[in-house]
């Protein structure tokens, strides 16, 4: 009688603890209080990095309270994240979750948010891409709002015109071109 007891015990045992991670996996990290709204966020004073907790948490606060598209998260990026709420700041407002996800909203109503939508999408379409001399006219358009200038897009055009480029997509062919650029760029002295 005392070992069924005392191994229905370590069943029970076992079966609370699983359904304790399980809990906790599920539904403790995803509800937050209203509270925590006008919070600093960690990235407002740290780098955050995508693999560091205390930023993923923010992810989550953001997510949890604001209403983001699939487009949107190009806007939860830690450099994107700091720089707008460096912008809520110098207007005044808090450094909280609450006035970012206000920014992040009023920003969706802009004109200038329907202009990095299609940017995205376009980016997204492209980058898998081949590259194709051919069809540079209409593929240009991506590099237009990169910003690049008319002797950045003939040069661009050039480099992905050689045989040697044909296989790469609009994203390798970016990257390289850029490196290739860079290579150039005088390097600044170091002073002693």
């Amino acid at each position: 009688m005392k070992c069924i007891d005392s191994l229905e015990m370590k069943k029970l045992m076992v079966l609370g603890i699983v359904y304790f991670f399980i809990g906790n996996n599920a539904f403790g990290q995803s509800t937050f209080k209203e509270g925590v709204l006008d919070e600093e966020p960690y990235f407002a004073l740290h780098n955050g990095r995508l693999n560091d907790s205390l930023f993923l948490r923010d992810l989550r606060i953001l997510r949890h309270f604001g209403t983001f598209d699939g487009v949107d998260s190009s806007l939860l990026k830690a450099p994107v994240l700091a720089n707008m709420m460096i912008e809520q700041v110098r207007a005044g407002k808090a450094a909280s979750y609450r006035s970012l996800i206000q920014y992040i909203a009023d920003f969706k109503k802009t004109e200038a948010y329907q202009q990095f939508t299609q940017g995205v999408q376009l980016l997204k379409k492209l980058q898998d891409k081949k590259v194709d001399p051919a069809n540079w006219e209409e593929d240009k358009l991506l590099f237009v709002r990169m910003g690049f200038t008319e002797s950045d897009l003939d040069d661009f055009k050039n480099y992905i015109s050689s045989p040697e480029k044909s296989e790469l997509t609009y994203k390798q062919a970016y990257t390289a071109y850029m490196k290739e650029i860079e290579a150039l760029s005088p390097k600044p002295r170091k002073s002693k």
